[in-house]
């Protein structure tokens, strides 16, 4: 598969460099395919729906951007798709990460290379938040964890999941013991099956506690972003775990392999204007699901520095009964 792209990718190289300037200015020419590995209603889907409207108006010719979902198998099959698509700009995909690094990282085979991918832009980034029930007087600061004298029960959808992947390098980095508690489909599941008393603490996306935490029902000890969104919550650096800052999930846009760096650049603009297009800015506040863009050289450098930081916590991502 590899050496089938990098020939594809030659090809369509040479074909770029036989074209003459004008040539290439007319890129693109026909509608971008914008991939979604996942079924409607997700932060997965409705963050590149908001922007899929706005980027035509900054893309060369006007061009239509039309959203696709592909859903299957936690996002491996739309991922496979881009990993098949000609390198061409006409095929981009939504990448959940980590979630699309894990299985590799926990020796699964999937059809698609998350090292090969094209990295276009960020969109957002959702840091973690760790927190307990509101009524659980035991926990009522991060300290309160190491002092259970047992493993804390973690709440998460289970096995292969960003939730579970987050809960063990928390575990390793930190040295809280805890324990999986897993079973529930979503993080708004998992929330209320920790506040029902099922486990004693959980990790989330910050959005996913915003009305419990205004309820009472949920009291966060800890938040993973650089500048906190919820009121008198110590971040993870205050604590002294400054590599866990940003820990959560990135909505990434990616190419296919082998796409050449004048469409990587052209898709790059386009997008990151269209994040700061009003139309965007103003669903991001309706539904407070801030942008945080990154064009296609920050894109890249963030994803090198991911891998590289979930490569050395591969073993926190492993199964653990």
């Amino acid at each position: 598969m590899i050496r089938t792209h990098a020939l594809k990718a030659v090809a369509f190289a040479t074909l770029a460099l036989g074209l003459p300037a004008q040539g290439l200015a007319e890129y693109p020419e026909k509608e971008i395919t914008f991939i979604i590995p996942f079924s409607p209603g997700g932060g997965m889907d409705t963050t590149p729906r908001a922007i899929v409207g706005p980027m035509s108006k900054y893309l060369p010719n006007n061009v239509k951007v039309v959203p696709k979902n592909v859903p299957g198998a936690g996002g491996r099959r739309g991922y496979a798709e881009l990993m098949r698509a000609a390198p061409d700009g006409y095929t981009i995909c939504v990448i959940n990460f980590p979630g699309a690094a894990i299985p590799s990282l926990t020796g699964q085979k999937v059809s698609y290379d998350i090292n090969q991918f094209v990295w276009i832009a960020r969109m957002s980034n959702s840091a973690y938040v760790i927190a307990a029930a509101g009524k659980n007087d035991a926990i009522k600061g991060f300290a309160d964890l190491k002092k259970l004298g047992r493993p804390v029960k973690m709440t998460h959808t289970g096995y292969g999941s960003t939730s579970y992947a987050a809960a063990g390098i928390v575990r390793d980095a930190t040295g809280i013991e805890s324990v999986p508690l897993s079973g529930y489909k979503s993080s708004s599941e998992y929330i209320v099956g920790m506040i029902r008393g099922d486990g004693d603490a959980t990790i989330a996306p910050v959005e996913s506690f915003y009305k419990f935490v205004q309820s009472g029902d949920v009291r966060a000890l800890a938040t993973f972003e650089a500048k906190p969104t919820l009121p008198n919550v110590p971040t993870i650096r205050s604590l002294g775990y400054e590599e866990l800052e940003g820990l959560g999930v990135d909505r990434m846009v990616a190419a296919p392999p082998g796409t050449p760096d004048h469409i990587r650049k052209i898709l790059s603009n386009a997008i990151v204007k269209a994040m700061q297009d009003p139309e965007a800015q103003a669903w991001a506040k309706k539904v407070r699901r801030p942008f945080q863009p990154m064009d296609t050289d920050e894109a890249t450098a963030h994803l090198t520095k991911s891998i590289a930081f979930y490569t050395k916590y591969k073993s926190s991502l492993l199964k653990r009964d």
